[in-house]
Parts: C-alpha cells; structure tokens; sequence
C-alpha cells in the first residue's frame, strides 16, 4: 500500500479469454501470448481494473461491493492483490505524487494496441437504452467516436509498429523518432548509447515530454484503445 504519504495506482495487465471447460467457463489472463489461469476471486480484481487505474482504497471498495456475490471461500482482499502484483497481472505504482506514482507504474510497462470494441459498446449501448437507463441523446453521445489528441495519435503511430514501454515512448517523443517498425530502428533511435530499459526508466521520469506521454498513454488506456503487457 506504500508509506505515509504515498500514492499508489493499480491498473490490469493483459487482456481476458474465456474457455469453456467441462461445461464450465474458466477465466485467463492473456499476457505476451501466454495464458494464466486466475482465480474467481482474483478475476473480479483484475476486472474491476481492466481500464481503470485506481488507488488501493478504491479498488477495496469495488471489490467489496461486488463480492457478496461470491459463492466460494476466497482468500482475503490483500492477499489476493498481492498474488496478482506478484504474478505481474497488476501493475502497481508508488509515488509521494500522483504524477510520480502514475509513472512508476507505467515507465515499464508496453502498451499494446487494443482490438475494436465498437460491437460491444454497441450492445451495451442498446441494451440500455431498451431499459430505459439512457435516452436517445444520451446513447447518441454515448456512441459517438471520441476524437483522439495529436500525442495520442503519436503514440498509437509508434505502438502499431511495434510493443513499446512507456519509457520508450517518452524516448521518441524527447528525440522526434517516429521509424520504430524492426528493432534494429528501436535500437538505433532508442538506444543509441547502449543503455538499458532500466536505465531509460530512470532517466525519462526527469524528461520534458514525460507528462504529455503520461497523459496520452493514461487516456489511451482509460479509453480502451490500448491494454498494458508487462515482462
């Protein structure tokens, strides 16, 4: 949970499959191509974070609220998240800011670009809207597409060439690299004096262009257009 005056942010790692297991669907977290099999208990965390970032307090509430509905003995809240961080399904910041702790939770962390969600946004949408919940103006609203920044566009540029951290993004963004697509040009432009991604973590929290990278990747995310992968 961090220190005494400590911020820390939480956000989900990966992406979800349902499988269909003698009858029954079993939830797994998809992350660099490779499934790991979670818990109920530990998807409804996961869940709750996927696109969202929230601090711990938040996230307890959440996850309190909705797991009444549980039909099995689940290990305590704390528990639960700390095998999800220590698994690498959540990411965690610390920070004595919020601006220091956001980065420290998305410095390493790649950012992938996200699949079409329109259909199910649609549905969602609709069904709705059939309950009465929304009125037309609202669905309408609700349906039309968000116009994306330039730095987000800058940074969906460079992500849909190729997997990068956070770090390395603020990297190109600070040295006007937009040619990521092999990794000899990632090589080339990103590490140029053979630094590490460690060392880039380190040095790019102090960058000029680390909030507008911040703030693009954090809205891409909150937006679903992208999802966050870590090693």
């Amino acid at each position: 949970m961090g220190g005494l005056n400590m911020m820390t942010f939480y956000a989900a790692v990966g992406s979800y499959r349902i499988k269909n297991e003698d009858g029954h669907k079993v939830p797994y977290i998809q992350k660099l191509g490779k499934l790991y099999p979670i818990s109920i208990p530990e998807f409804v965390i996961w869940s709750t974070l996927l696109w969202e970032v929230m601090t711990y307090p938040e996230l307890r509430r959440r996850y309190e609220e909705q797991s009444g509905s549980l039909h099995e003995k689940a290990p305590g809240f704390d528990e639960l998240l700390a095998m999800l961080t220590k698994r690498k399904l959540i990411v965690r910041g610390i920070g004595y800011t919020g601006r220091d702790a956001l980065y420290n939770m998305l410095s390493d962390a790649f950012v992938i670009p996200c699949r079409s969600n329109g259909g199910r946004k649609l549905l969602s949408v609709l069904r709705l809207w059939f309950q009465g919940k929304l009125t037309i103006a609202e669905a309408h609203k609700a349906l039309k597409p968000v116009t994306s920044t330039q730095e987000e566009c800058q940074v969906m540029d460079l992500v849909e060439q190729t997997p990068l951290s956070t770090a390395e993004i603020i990297r190109c963004f600070e040295r006007g690299v937009t040619d990521v697509s092999s990794a000899e040009k990632v090589i080339a432009g990103v590490y140029p004096e053979e630094s590490s991604q460690d060392t880039i973590s380190n040095e790019e929290i102090m960058s000029g262009k680390s909030e507008t990278v911040l703030k693009a990747v954090s809205d891409l995310y909150l937006g679903r257009k992208v999802i966050l992968e870590i090693l």
